[in-house]
């Protein structure tokens, strides 16, 4: 059986309430008897729970992170940032994903009014009645990722899709001359994917181009779904001279692949632009002109807005904006000099 607390103030030969104090850092303890208490921890091996420790200081030291899903680079690169943060404060990171059909509303509540987390971030893909709902219901600091949540108190980090969305298609239609383009993005109801659609549809009209109906396809932000997309439209897209806008990186490496398997070459028959600028990017051939976004500092972020709410939660609310950028590189066909716009 591990030491217990009762342990610890039998050997120092003080009370469990001395130890606690040791324990959590206070200077009410004289410097002999926190050594005393100290040398004990040592011998023992005593690691205090930190739920136990939670229930007394009413606070766990665990922050909690939700995301859509867990899959891919862009979510791990978001809790590599966050996790790094975290253990720099002093604290522990617990991870999970939303499913499909599932608003959080179950996890919330067991990580968020239950005393397990102090702080929660969390990154909502749609928003719904259910899903405001839920949040409006969390009552520790609470961050949501890449949005705002009317009627939810709560910090946000966001990114500036917009200006490294307009920044892309601008590139496309102003410096390598596509007249036709097409978007393949995910679901209608998507936060990201109507931020990147709203670019298109503006950089379009400002250029005077047309969208056609067929122009607009709305996937789920996979590989598979986006290279049988490609396998079904890659020929006619070639015919037209067209460019493909996909709202992530791995669409994107998706059509790039059904390209190449339709014998056409990217970019001189097809040219392929992505979103996210994660490892994908640099990893298919040609390599992939996208928009780089800053995955890990949005998670560091995060961490940070919890911990500067925990000090002060009567502060006012916070809304940090990241700023994407636009990586040129060979897959649009017209890369410029640097590598970089």
């Amino acid at each position: 059986m591990p030491p217990s607390i009762q342990d610890v103030a039998d050997r120092a030969n003080v009370s469990i309430s001395t130890v606690s104090r040791v324990l959590n850092g206070r200077n009410v303890v004289n410097e002999h008897t926190r050594k005393r208490v100290e040398s004990a921890i040592k011998d023992l091996g005593y690691s205090p729970n930190v739920f136990a420790r939670g229930l007394m200081l009413r606070r766990s030291h665990i922050l909690g992170l939700v995301l859509p899903d867990l899959h891919g680079e862009f979510y791990s690169e978001i809790i590599r940032g966050a996790n790094m943060r975290a253990r720099e404060l002093g604290y522990k990171l617990m991870i999970s994903s939303v499913v499909a059909k599932d608003d959080g509303s179950e996890l919330m509540a067991t990580v968020a009014d239950h005393g397990v987390v102090d702080g929660l971030a969390v990154m909502i893909s749609e928003v719904n009645a259910r899903t405001r709902a839920s949040l409006e219901k969390v009552k520790i600091p609470l961050v949501v990722l890449d949005g705002d949540i009317g009627g939810v108190r709560h910090d946000s980090v966001v990114i500036d899709q917009k200006m490294g969305a307009v920044a892309l298609l601008r590139h496309l239609v102003n410096d390598c001359g596509y007249r036709r383009i097409a978007f393949v993005g995910g679901l209608v109801t998507n936060i990201d994917t109507i931020e990147r659609l709203s670019a298109y549809r503006a950089v379009m009209e400002e250029a005077g181009l047309e969208v056609a109906a067929g122009d607009i396809h709305h996937l789920d932000y996979q590989y598979d779904t986006a290279y049988e997309l490609g396998v079904r439209r890659v020929r006619e897209w070639s015919r037209r001279r067209s460019a493909v806008f996909a709202a992530n990186d791995e669409m994107a490496a998706g059509i790039i692949d059904a390209a190449l398997a339709a014998g056409l070459s990217v970019p001189d028959d097809l040219a392929v632009v992505g979103f996210d600028d994660t490892r994908i990017a640099t990893m298919t051939r040609p390599r992939l002109t996208t928009v780089r976004v800053p995955m890990s500092s949005m998670g560091a972020a995060a961490v940070d807005l919890i911990c500067q709410r925990l000090e002060n939660p009567k502060r006012p609310a916070s809304k940090l904006i990241l700023q994407s950028e636009l990586v040129v590189r060979e897959s649009c066909g017209c890369p410029s000099a640097n590598g970089r716009s």
